[in-house]
């Protein structure tokens, strides 16, 4: 193995590392909100509130991130932000009041989505190093951390470890893994805060402006990109969120049977991912995007209209199995389109429109089944699956004018 391919190797490695490590800080974090919930005596509707936080730090943080990659690269910004996830899991365990717990999951989620940009960010220089499309399997590792920590979290409260304990040690081991998987991340292009260095003040400013300029035109193409992030990680939180209760409320299954929809669209959509770059690479991130939301609004209108919640699971496996690689290719995509200079600024408007999505749509399914039947509300799923597959129409268009 020669000294690039092996670099390219444990660079992938590293990364596939900050994907597992931050898919298990969320569930690592979520199998603890009861004991919260209890120990800061919340209401349901308070905790809710409380919730909130989360979308909302990562939101805030992905309005500056996105600089912070293009000034001073990916690796840089992955390895900083992987650091302050493992500090920030300390927070929620440190807790005493619901403003306290406000302030924790605000910087909590903030840690996340900044650390969710730059690791994206970073893959897609992976990919380009390997030249072939690995992007999805990165996000395969995302849904098996979230397996590995609620796993591990589940663990410590069976045997009635303090949240605290369980929470700091795990983010502390991932501090110092982090440190290590860092080093080994692709080495920084020549960053722009290099190239700016060499000019004057004067030449420094104009050329920011004719980058933003020239970056400009693409910001139809960018919103399109996040539009559909979003709509595509609405139709996760469908399977996700409301698949078990749709099968033991309308369709009558235990609950123990109901969490088998969840399981079943979950492990569809981690094992496509497993496999979805070699469908990339034989057809393009295009017919995933096209075609995935098409299976999956398919899914759920054959769940929709099963009349047994065992016909239903086979409705919950396509959905997930459609949806599962559409958001990391529009990640990917977003990653290429505009100036160069605007990469980093680019991913973190979509993956920031992306999280829009993950927020609103269980508070959408809410509203809806406030003056629909539950199954009825589902629909909406089916129409944003149409929605992404013409939205794909014109992105393609972009594309290609781009090209």
């Amino acid at each position: 193995m020669s000294q690039i391919a092996k670099r390219n190797f444990q660079a992938r490695l590293a990364v596939f590392f900050f994907f597992l490590y931050a898919g298990s800080a969320v569930t690592i974090w979520a199998v603890n909100i009861p004991e919260v919930e209890n120990r800061l005596q919340l209401s349901h509707s308070q905790l809710g509130g409380l919730l909130v936080f989360v979308g909302l730090g990562a939101v805030t943080t992905m309005q500056f991130v996105g600089r912070i990659i293009d000034r001073m690269g990916s690796r840089y910004t992955t390895t900083l932000f992987g650091i302050l996830l493992g500090l920030a899991l300390v927070l929620p365990g440190l807790a005493q009041d619901a403003a306290g717990l406000a302030a924790a999951l605000f910087v909590l989620g903030a840690c996340m989505g900044a650390c969710d940009v730059a690791m994206n960010a970073h893959a897609v220089e992976v990919e380009n190093a390997y030249g072939r499309p690995i992007f999805s399997a990165f996000h395969a590792f995302w849904s098996f951390g979230g397996v590995l920590g609620s796993i591990i979290g589940g663990l410590a409260i069976a045997i009635k470890l303090p949240m605290l304990l369980s929470m700091s040690g795990y983010g502390l081991i991932c501090l110092a893994i982090t440190i290590y998987a860092g080093s080994k991340l692709l080495p920084p292009q020549l960053a722009h805060k290099e190239v700016h260095a060499k000019l004057s003040k004067d030449e420094s400013r104009k050329l920011r402006k004719d980058q933003d300029r020239a970056n400009r035109k693409y910001l139809p193409t960018v919103l399109l990109l996040g539009f559909m992030a979003g709509a595509g990680a609405f139709l996760e939180g469908t399977g996700v969120d409301w698949s078990a209760l749709y099968q033991v409320k309308v369709l009558s299954a235990t609950p123990a049977s109901g969490a088998l929809a969840v399981m079943v669209f979950s492990g569809a959509m981690a094992l496509f991912r497993l496999v979805a770059d070699r469908v990339v690479a034989a057809r393009g991130r295009l017919v995933i995007i096209r075609f995935g939301p098409l299976l999956s609004a398919l899914g759920i209108a054959i769940a929709l209209l099963s009349p047994t919640a065992e016909l239903a699971l086979f409705g919950w496996f396509f959905a997930g199995l459609g949806i599962s690689a559409v958001v990391p290719q529009i990640f990917a995509i977003s990653a290429v389109v505009g100036e160069e200079s605007h990469s980093g600024r680019n991913m973190a408007t979509v993956v920031g429109l992306c999280y829009a999505g993950v927020l609103g749509g269980p508070a959408i399914i809410g509203l809806l089944t406030a003056v629909m039947p539950l199954h009825i509300a589902l629909t909406f799923g089916i129409f944003l699956g149409l929605v992404i597959a013409l939205g794909s129409l014109k992105l393609g268009k972009a594309l290609t004018a781009k090209a």
